[in-house]
């Protein structure tokens, strides 16, 4: 009776444990105990790059980096920040919690068109294990519409994703 209730419990657990080596997990608990992470930010672009701040998730952290080196040289781009206090990571946890999977399976790409109008971009770049570094590049009205400034349609997922995490760059204190 007892390896039937351990059989029987075993199949009902194992789907449960399964994955795919080749899907990335943008879970939560991925980037808090592991060195991978996502680095976001709100840039301002047009004539001026603005990019005020632009923040890392890193195991279980947050961290600012207010050197704007971004726009210097965005290609190169390196993260170079200093640690912001738990209750700030607490705020910026939406980034990776909502963060869309279908994102994470995209290549690096641009969406919309940032800096068109004088208009800005959200600013997206994440590292997971055994993954080549991934980088997007996103309209700013991602923020507020489900089109960018030249009327095309962001993905529904990116759209969402947008406007659940706008506020939240007014929110972290740096």
């Amino acid at each position: 009776m007892k390896i039937a209730t351990f059989l029987t419990l075993f199949i009902a657990v194992l789907p449960i444990k399964s994955c795919n080596k080749n899907e990335i997990n943008i879970a939560e608990s991925t980037l808090l105990s592991t060195n991978d992470y996502l680095v976001f930010g709100y840039v301002g672009l047009g004539r001026i790059c603005g990019a005020n701040v632009i923040y890392k998730i890193e195991n279980g952290k947050l961290y600012a980096d207010t050197s704007k080196i971004f726009c210097k040289d965005q290609e190169n781009y390196q993260f170079s920040g200093y640690q912001l206090p738990d209750s700030e990571y607490n705020k910026a946890k939406i980034f990776v919690s909502n963060f869309p999977t279908e994102l994470a399976k995209e290549t690096s790409k641009t969406f919309g068109c940032p800096g068109c109008a004088d208009g800005g971009m959200f600013f997206i770049q994440l590292k997971v294990s055994g993954q080549k570094i991934k980088t997007w590049r996103i309209d700013d009205a991602v923020f507020r519409s489900d089109k960018d400034v030249t009327n095309q349609p962001f993905p529904a997922y990116l759209a969402k994703y947008g406007q659940a995490v706008s506020n939240v760059f007014l929110e972290i204190k740096y």
